[in-house]
């Protein structure tokens, strides 16, 4: 089922900001290029750039990756009108396309989502590429809302088009824009050199041209753009042509498709032979070496450690990705040529490599391999290798290859790395994990919690810690967080000066600044595992950078938590087992994780989108705008009787669209985090005895680190110790009963058309005024 994506709460102006570059520096930038401009004639440029173009070598572009693109296209309001013939490329499966982001003005926003709504629902595809809308209040396209949409793309490469989409093109041009090649400059139709007096246009051929600078329709990498993209000229795609001809050879801003490519469509990928052949001469900037290309079906992975020993600890993890066909190669490079006798294991043999007078630094060494890296895992150290990391992964030839660095105390314990997939790792460094902690006057929970934190494994993470008090937090509250030191990254405290209960200290405790922005939830009363982070992590990239087969707009949330008890029955709450569950109904595998429609507050994950739209619906339930507040959403559920909580409305709205979060689902209960049930909002207190009672029904066994004495279970105890597909999950509702994601749709679509009247279908998902049928609330 294809996935829409609502935009940010708070759009970007799109008035086009006034130049913020120092005057003299663009007096000598124009001077420069006006003086460079009368020594070399339109040939002179194309000839010499025609030289480097088809240079003979052994190098080839292979097509982009699976879904590793995003198209954006703006739309005026001319455009609502034929809308439906500029979406049509995009309507249809492709290998290619994960999203297309639609940019229109702010006046005509209301009219294209409802445009493009009824163009959704006439369409016979449901597997066509993610559709998203983001408006923009100014009247230029060509501005910050813009720069605003590159930067929330989270694939490789983009197509910028302008508002004809790609109305006008061959149908050549079209395929390969689709379809393209892994090319490291902006490919388009529609490419200019500079003149003083003016721009000529480029009319290509047969072969590819370069140019100056392309204007859309092209496609680039997306690392091209820079984040002063909107500020850098009144005539951006000029400067951004210039910006990156700074890097290339010969001025190079961009490549011209020629009108008549003659292509053909094999696997839904194109053979562009001639295209290829023209590319092979494509130099780096960067030391004059040759660009070089990953490998497209193994992943190529280094390990750079200074000792043996380091390796040795390392081990579990390169030996599993070695086992499933990647290619490994280590770097000792504190260590002598005899270590690189030692560096086999009963798993597995390894090839080592020491700094020797062939290859006397990490760059020689990196040089020295047969393609490029795509992972390069190295210690989190200072020494006087590691240092010039960051600088020689700059060079052209490394810019896909991501870097992961590891403390080495975290080390022995970070075998559930291997589990995870070539994809999953190449985006280690995308998601942003945000900790918000809650607490009011008990401090003793809070110090707890904090201690639980801090003694956790992070595998080299910055995490940005938020403490959010409540107006009433007594002073030893206050000093346990003077004396507090966060190691891990950014610490912020936020008090309130009004009491504001629960409800707003949780819902107002984090906000998403991206799609990447993730907000881990966290009570003082609980306390955390050690390997809470490494579940996050490795859950976080499964399920939300992976392949697509494992993506899905349905689930809310990852758990740190597993459930022993359901609440929400009307008759209270239940025990609840559930690898007895699944063993019961012949479920293959207990011990799977599982998704359940029950959002945990006991130490949770919430993704961006869906925390959003919660913001929105709860903004829509106080409001009364849809319904009184004491109208029941969810039928027959205990939560209906917590008016003062968070939960009854989130419940609302996971039940309305079917939402799931994921569970863990370890052995005796083994979980990430657990609640110390102390008394507080929703603990009132009680006799001792009842008390007690009451807490042993909740208290579970903390997940110990990989090393400890005896262990109760480990992170990869999992089905084929790896993450389970998505579609192989088992599926919970509220009640804690086995049902499916379309059964928990169905259900909520009835409900809402009962409560509202509206029977529309549902086309744009995390958009709680289109699911209250409120387009117009504001």
């Amino acid at each position: 089922m294809p996935r829409y994506k609502r935009p940010n709460k708070q759009q970007p102006s799109c008035k086009l900001p006034l130049l913020r570059t120092n005057p003299l520096f663009l007096l000598g930038l124009f001077a420069t290029l006006w003086f460079w401009m009368q020594n070399r004639s339109k040939s002179d440029v194309s000839d010499k750039v025609n030289d480097v173009l088809h240079t003979p070598m052994n190098l080839s572009a292979p097509p982009i990756e699976n879904h590793s693109l995003t198209a954006i296209l703006p739309i005026l309001s001319d455009s609502l009108e034929g809308l439906e013939v500029l979406l049509s490329p995009f309507l249809v499966p492709s290998d290619t396309i994960r999203e297309v982001v639609l940019i229109c003005p702010q006046t005509i926003f209301l009219d294209a989502r409802r445009v493009l709504k009824k163009i959704l629902s006439y369409s016979d595809t449901v597997e066509h590429p993610n559709l998203s809308l983001l408006p923009y209040t100014g009247s230029s396209f060509y501005n910050s809302t813009l720069s605003s949409a590159m930067f929330r793309v989270r694939t490789e490469w983009v197509l910028v088009l302008d508002n004809h989409g790609l109305q006008g093109l061959t149908s050549g041009q079209q395929a390969y824009l689709l379809s393209p090649l892994s090319i490291s400059l902006p490919v388009g139709p529609n490419g200019f050199l500079r003149s003083p007096a003016n721009s000529n246009r480029i009319l290509a051929t047969g072969n590819l041209e370069p140019a100056e600078y392309l204007v859309p329709p092209f496609v680039a990498p997306t690392r091209l753009f820079s984040r002063t993209f909107s500020y850098l000229a009144d005539h951006p795609w000029l400067a951004f042509g210039v910006h990156i001809a700074k890097t290339h050879l010969g001025m190079i801003g961009g490549l011209v498709l020629p009108s008549d490519i003659n292509c053909c469509e094999q696997n839904s990928r194109l053979e562009m032979t001639e295209i290829e052949h023209n590319l092979t001469g494509i130099l780096s900037a960067d030391n004059g070496h040759t660009q070089k290309q990953p490998v497209p079906t193994l992943g190529r992975f280094v390990l750079v450690v200074p000792h043996l020993e380091d390796l040795h600890a390392f081990m579990p993890v390169v030996c599993r990705l070695q086992s499933v066909g990647h290619i490994v190669s280590v770097l000792l490079y504190q260590a002598s040529s005899s270590d690189t006798m030692y560096c086999s294991s009963e798993d597995c043999t390894l090839q080592c490599s020491t700094l020797s007078h062939t290859a006397p630094t990490f760059h020689n060494w990196l040089d020295s391999l047969d393609a490029s890296p795509d992972v390069i895992f190295a210690l989190d150290v200072q020494d006087f290798l590691s240092v010039t990391f960051t600088m020689v992964l700059r060079h052209e030839s490394y810019r896909k290859t991501t870097l992961i660095r590891l403390p080495r105390a975290d080390i022995p314990h970070s075998d559930w790395i291997g589990s995870l997939t070539l994809l999953e790792l190449r985006n280690w460094n995308i998601p942003e994990i945000t900790i918000s902690v809650i607490t009011d006057h008990r401090h003793h929970s809070l110090q707890r919690l904090l201690m639980s934190l801090t003694r956790a494994r992070y595998f080299g993470e910055r995490i940005r810690l938020r403490i959010n008090l409540e107006q009433t937090a007594d002073l030893k509250t206050f000093r346990v967080l003077q004396d507090f030191e966060w190691p891990y990254g950014d610490i912020f405290v936020h008090h309130r000066v009004i009491h504001g209960g629960l409800l707003p200290a949780v819902v107002e405790s984090w906000y998403p600044n991206s799609n990447d922005s993730y907000g881990l939830l966290l009570e003082d009363d609980i306390e955390v595992s050690p390997l809470f982070f490494a579940w996050i992590k490795m859950t976080v990239l499964r399920y939300r950078y992976g392949g697509p087969e494992n993506i899905s707009p349905s689930v809310f949330g990852i758990s740190l938590y597993q459930q022993k008890m359901v609440e929400l029955r009307p008759e209270g709450r239940r025990s609840f087992d559930a690898r007895a569950l699944f063993t019961s109904n012949g479920i293959p595998n207990p011990n799977t994780p599982y998704l359940s429609q029950i959002p945990c507050s006991w130490g949770a994950v919430y993704f961006p989108e869906h925390w959003r739209e919660f913001h929105d619906y709860l903004s829509i339930r106080l409001s009364e705008c849809s319904m009184k507040i004491h109208e029941n959403v969810v039928p027959d559920i205990r939560s209906n009787k917590w008016v003062k909580s968070w939960k009854k409305y989130f419940i609302e709205l996971v039940y309305l669209r079917g939402y799931v979060m994921l569970y863990p689902n370890y052995a005796n209960f083994t979980s990430l985090s657990i609640n110390h049930l102390e008394i507080g909002s929703h603990v009132k207190d009680q006799p001792e005895a009842e008390y007690l009672r009451k807490k042993a029904l909740f208290m579970l066994p903390l997940m110990p680190l990989t090393n400890a004495s005896v262990p109760l279970c480990r992170l990869l105890d999992l089905p084929e110790q790896k993450l389970p597909s998505l579609s192989s999950l088992p599926v919970l509702d509220l009640m804690g009963k086995l049902s499916s994601v379309s059964d928990l749709l169905e259900r909520g679509i009835k409900r809402r058309t009962e409560l509202t009247g509206c029977s529309a279908a549902i086309s744009l998902t995390y958009d709680a005024r289109e699911l209250m049928c409120l387009q117009e609330f504001i």
